[in-house]
């Protein structure tokens, strides 16, 4: 309810629902429209089979997760504007109309909650 009034939810509560992402609403369970979504959100095409598609997907999060790690390890901190932009865009966020450190306090929540799952 917070998040469709605006608000931003913390790491910890994102991680209380974690279960709720593995069976029903796990990658290999979506639907085709769904994965395609996703890809577009992510800026990956979406005009490829389902199968390729959630492959893809797969390879990217293992990418942004290996990103992420070595990111928290630096610390966001020590990223230039330009590299703090690049790195919300690759996780999905169009950081055109946010400062430098509304985008560097997203990617610190971001890296909180990514550290934290498996």
């Amino acid at each position: 309810l917070q998040v469709q009034r605006g608000s931003q939810a913390r790491v910890a509560e994102l991680c209380a629902l974690r279960g709720l992402f593995s069976a029903p609403l796990g990658l290999s369970s979506l639907q085709a429209a769904h994965v395609k979504a996703l890809s577009r959100v992510l800026f990956l095409t979406p005009r490829l089979p389902a199968p390729l598609l959630r492959h893809r997907l797969r390879s990217h999060v293992l990418e942004i997760r290996q990103l992420d790690r070595a990111l928290a390890r630096l610390g966001p901190s020590e990223l230039s504007d330009e590299e703090l932009r690049a790195a919300c865009y690759l996780r999905g966020l169009n950081s055109t109309h946010l400062s430098a450190g509304e985008c560097r306090a997203w990617l610190e929540r971001w890296l909180g909650l990514s550290c934290r799952l498996q």
